[in-house]
């Protein structure tokens, strides 16, 4: 029992020192100057409902004030004095490798998006396309995707789900659901160069292509994943729900779906229950880095195609796909 109160007292300090007071937040966020312009009306307007007004200095008062107006927290949280979404936002104030276009909460977060795919540049890698060109034709792989590493979400990999496609009004209707349906979360469109194999049967292509040497044609249109970091994993399950009910094609006339959804949606995260296990494959050139999934029993084969007459690294992770990406992956269309 003692060694359980020790532990439980600890843990909450540990808590306590995890979090940042106000004061030292505002230092961090590099905000001094502006609280020192605060008056003292203007502090009891951002304030109201505050209990400590009297008892506090005014400079940290002032300090509060400015969270306040800025949404980092509320006089409710400053009442009881819980920090936690301060220390949250300090921390993603000063991770410089963390990459967002904000949250989906945001009022302009649809502006954003369409902005930055109408500006997007296709990845591409001359060294990368070459080698995995030849792989695909191959039959090592149904595909790949290649992008710039510098416009890598980073987000906290256990909250994260990546969602893949290709219209961005597709990606406009979805984040306007997920708003809908109460899910808030930060997020990052990483544009992609997309490649697998043209079908004779699906006629002339219509995308970018490259004809390769046996006169295979392997299409490489540009598509996006956008990536999500949700507050918690209850709302990254809940996301997943969301995507087999309203972006998800069951029959071919199937209506109440967002618009050109897709029989095989693909959703990457982290082991959650009902969800598949594939190979990542991660190839990496300069600032280009190639994606290459595979069912598990056709990795070492991939791996050792890519080392052969090649001195690209290969570094392989397991990641968890939604049920119907993972038929894709087994030659299912459905």
């Amino acid at each position: 029992m003692k060694n359980k109160i020790l532990l439980s007292f600890i843990l909450i300090n540990l808590t306590a020192l995890a979090t940042l007071d106000p004061s030292t937040a505002i230092e961090k966020l590099k905000l001094k100057e502006l609280s020192k312009t605060y008056s003292k009306e203007k502090i009891q307007n951002s304030l109201k409902g505050y209990k400590n007004m009297k008892s506090e200095s005014l400079e940290s008062l002032s300090d509060k004030a400015v969270l306040v107006d800025l949404n980092i927290t509320t006089t409710d949280l400053l009442n009881k004095k819980d920090y936690s979404t301060i220390s949250n936002y300090v921390d993603d104030f000063l991770d410089i490798n963390e990459n967002s276009l904000g949250n989906i909460s945001d009022k302009n977060i649809l502006e954003r998006i369409s902005k930055k795919w109408s500006t997007t540049v296709p990845p591409k890698d001359a060294v990368l396309l070459d080698r995995l060109n030849i792989a695909l034709a191959n039959g090592l792989m149904t595909g790949y995707n290649l992008k710039n590493i510098n416009e890598y979400a980073n987000f906290k990999k256990e909250l994260t789900a990546s969602y893949g496609h290709n219209d961005i009004t597709h990606a406009l209707q979805l984040i306007a659901l997920l708003k809908s349906e109460d899910l808030d979360a930060k997020i990052q469109l990483e544009p992609k160069t997309s490649a697998f194999l043209h079908n004779p049967n699906w006629g002339s292509p219509n995308y970018d292509h490259t004809v390769l040497q046996d006169g295979k044609i392997v299409l490489t249109p540009t598509e996006y994943d956008l990536k999500f970091e949700f507050k918690n994993l209850n709302d990254k399950i809940k996301f997943t729900k969301t995507i087999d009910r309203y972006a998800k094609k069951d029959s071919k006339d199937q209506e109440k779906l967002i618009y050109k959804s897709w029989w095989q949606p693909f959703v990457q995260t982290d082991k959650i229950d009902g969800y598949k296990m594939l190979i990542s494959h991660l190839v990496k050139n300069d600032s280009f880095e190639a994606n290459i999934l595979t069912l598990p029993t056709n990795s070492e084969a991939f791996i050792k195609a890519m080392k052969d007459d090649s001195n690209l690294e290969v570094k392989t992770q397991e990641i968890w796909v939604n049920p119907a990406f993972y038929r894709f992956m087994e030659g299912d269309y459905k």
